[in-house]
């Protein structure tokens, strides 16, 4: 078990900092979208100026008029702002997760000791709960701003798959809570 926890330990860094370089790289892209710069996409992505269809896991817009040079830009703004949201949430989620096993370890600064069951845990559990719930409510958000911004010139969909997954590290939250409170109260007992 130590072992697996080592490399989901290592794993969820790194994780973290891919996602952390994706919004690096999607502020970039929206400054060349935003800028006029959209050919210069190429030199940092596979898309380029006449790119129909962008697809990020549940979020895509599909450009329908291409022809529409300004509804094409506030196309690729949206879908890049949103990007940016959701891998900056994802990035969220992978540290609380790395700081979750971390903690559990006892090697945390905050760590009270080698269990699961620490209040820091729970919190950082409910957490990662309210962030992939986050993620398609940033998701249809940004399809509703996308939709007034770019007209009927792009169809834009999204999935609320997140939101079971989250709501179900939110009730996993509430099983840590009890644990960490049986936890507390069998200390104060020895």
């Amino acid at each position: 078990m130590k072992k697996l926890n080592h490399v989901m330990v290592i794993f969820t860094k790194i994780a973290e900092v891919c996602y952390w370089v994706v919004c690096g790289f999607m502020i970039v892209m929206t400054a060349m979208v935003a800028s006029g710069h959209s050919s210069m996409l190429r030199i940092v992505s596979d898309i380029d100026a006449t790119t129909e269809h962008l697809d990020s896991g549940s979020f895509s817009i599909w450009i329908t008029d291409m022809s529409q040079v300004q509804a094409v830009g506030r196309a690729y703004i949206i879908f890049f702002i949103t990007v940016l949201i959701v891998s900056a949430l994802m990035a969220m989620v992978f540290r609380n997760v790395h700081l979750s096993l971390k903690t559990a370890e006892g090697r945390t600064k905050f760590s009270s000791g080698e269990t699961p069951f620490q209040p820091d845990i729970v919190r950082m559990v409910r957490e990662i709960g309210i962030f992939l719930i986050a993620i398609p409510v940033v998701e249809f958000i940004m399809s509703i701003i996308g939709r007034i911004a770019i007209g009927p010139y792009a169809e834009i969909s999204t999935s609320f798959n997140g939101v079971m997954i989250g709501l179900i590290v939110l009730c996993l939250s509430q099983f840590f809570a009890y644990g960490a409170q049986l936890q507390e109260d069998s200390d104060g007992l020895v």
